[in-house]
């Protein structure tokens, strides 16, 4: 089924459209009055290669750091990362073989880490996509048998067991993304030797059989779910939602220039509207590389947030020194768009921008910080 809007880009202070949502509290130019709920983050900071847990506190007003208050342990950047809310899943790997697998639950603040691919002893593996669903972990991996043929497999590794039980899921294509929903497991493959086109392999988790096998077309890009467990398959020109039940396919095509480019960010956050918080890929419509951005799915419109736009060339160049975003979250509580952003300066060094987004961006404030934001969380 076809699904084409005329897709409009609703540029922030730019003239063409705003996005804006029911508000209870406002005052007489429409702004929502913050209503000073806690703040309570947990901050990933990348510094020399390393992840770093900082804790911050505050409101919509006013924002701290609290360098002790995380047990987040520092670790090298991940290989791999999947995100489900509040939990952080995260591949490292360890030699040519093996890896360590580690999940990090920012509501209670524990983590847990499990070693997998001890047993293939000596070999060369290369880890593909990594999600965590229900009471299993998978990761999707290649190996090499030999110098004309590799195995492609996804791992589904039962953490609820204490000898972490495993299966090795055969593949008959190479595994480029995971997601998982309604105790399937949802893989973008990709047929390097035949046709050039991806697929889509479902696997029944407690089965750990196939029990889906669908063509996807060339050029996808990435998968994830939404807010309804359903479906995502991005393009650079459109995407695919697909009904995790029925597995109907819904493409949804974007009007010439208009893509909203959420292919290119690692990290993508929805509120309990359903609206998507990313890093864009700018292109022309600013001059810094990736800007803020925010998808509406129903509407197929996305607002921008350049930085051109609601703060001064004195604040950008001189007092933030913003080189491009980093990361992009929204604390519905108090109203704010937390954007994370790289500095200019040399050495790793970033900031948090707080922004009220509607009806126009307004600047709520700026944390200067000793590392470059990753990702955010609620606690």
């Amino acid at each position: 089924m076809m699904k084409t809007y005329n897709f409009i880009y609703a540029f922030v202070a730019l003239g063409v459209m705003g996005c804006s949502k029911s508000e209870e509290y406002s005052d007489n130019d429409g702004t929502k009055i913050n209503q000073k709920s806690t703040a309570d983050y947990t901050l990933l900071l990348k510094s020399n290669g390393e992840l770093k847990g900082t804790h911050l506190n505050g409101d919509a007003e006013t924002l701290t750091l609290n360098e002790g208050g995380s047990s987040f342990t520092s670790r090298f950047e991940p290989l791999l990362i999947s995100e489900d809310g509040s939990i952080l899943t995260m591949y490292h790997k360890n030699s040519s073989c093996t890896g360590t697998v580690t999940i990090h639950n920012f509501k209670d603040d524990s983590s847990e880490s499990y070693e997998v691919f001890e047993d293939l002893g000596t070999c060369s593996l290369i880890p593909k996509a990594i999600v965590k669903g229900g009471d299993n972990i998978y990761v999707a991996y290649e190996k090499e048998v030999d110098a004309k043929l590799t195995d492609f497999a996804v791992r589904a590794i039962d953490i609820t067991d204490n000898q972490n039980t495993y299966v090795d899921i055969s593949l008959k294509y190479n595994p480029v993304g995971l997601t998982f929903s309604d105790n399937r497991l949802f893989i973008l493959s990709l047929d390097e030797d035949v046709s050039g086109e991806h697929k889509l392999i479902v696997i029944d988790a407690s089965t750990k059989t196939e029990v889906f096998n669908g063509n996807l077309g060339f050029d996808a890009r990435n998968i994830f779910k939404n807010p309804d467990g359903d479906i995502i398959v991005g393009y650079d020109e459109l995407h695919t939602t697909i009904d995790r039940k029925t597995m109907t396919f819904l493409y949804t095509n974007y009007g010439p220039g208009s893509a909203p480019n959420f292919t290119k960010s690692a990290l993508r956050h929805f509120d309990s509207n359903g609206l998507m918080y990313y890093a864009m890929v700018a292109g022309t419509f600013s001059s810094y590389t990736t800007i803020p951005a925010v998808y509406d799915f129903n509407k197929n419109s996305a607002v921008l947030y350049a930085f051109e736009n609601f703060l001064t060339e004195a604040q950008l160049k001189f007092e933030f020194e913003i080189e491009n975003t980093t990361m992009v979250h929204y604390d519905e509580d108090n109203n704010l768009l937390l954007v994370g952003y790289k500095k200019s300066v040399n050495g790793d060094k970033g900031g948090l921008l707080r922004i009220n987004p509607v009806p126009q961006p307004k600047f709520e404030g700026n944390l200067d910080l000793d590392g470059i934001p990753y990702a955010i969380y609620f606690n």
